[in-house]
């Protein structure tokens, strides 16, 4: 990430799985990046995304965000939710919308997110709308987690 950063601003927007880290950024620095990837004998590939979501360069769209969510009355969940941001349970209901605006412009923790349920006894997932993405995420950082798709024909 350091060498690619020469072209323009770069950073860790995703870690997903092992083995699966996803790069967000100026698109000179991630070319770059995925150039010295493959030149390491990794893999790249480049995503269809409208923004370099999960980066600094979102920081605009995260003072919007908490301006919206200001005049918004959360209430506590009736169970915990884990936050992306940290990978820990919060049922603050400021806490949690303090976490819903950093999670625009912090990494998405998934693997931690993800072992943290584990390690609380979550042993069953439900991943819900088109696709299949999270539950082949799930399957590679806990073979044994069982996950049922729910979508819009079901």
């Amino acid at each position: 990430i350091q060498a690619a950063s020469e072209q323009g601003q770069i950073q860790v927007a995703n870690l997903l799985c092992p083995g699966n880290t996803v790069l967000s950024g100026e698109n000179a620095a991630c070319e770059a990046a995925a150039e010295l990837i493959a030149e390491k004998g990794g893999k790249a590939v480049p995503l269809a995304v409208a923004g370099a979501f999960h980066t600094d360069l979102m920081k605009p769209a995260d003072v919007q965000l908490s301006e919206a969510l200001a005049g918004v009355e959360l209430k506590s969940p009736e169970i915990p939710v884990v936050s992306n941001v940290d990978a820990a349970t919060h049922s603050d209901p400021d806490e949690i919308r303090e976490l819903l605006v950093r999670q625009v412009v912090s990494p998405v923790l998934w693997e931690k997110s993800m072992q943290s349920m584990f390690d609380a006894g979550v042993d069953e997932f439900y991943e819900i709308g088109p696709g299949k993405v999270l539950k082949g995420l799930l399957k590679r950082i806990n073979r044994k987690a069982a996950c049922t798709t729910i979508n819009d024909s079901q």
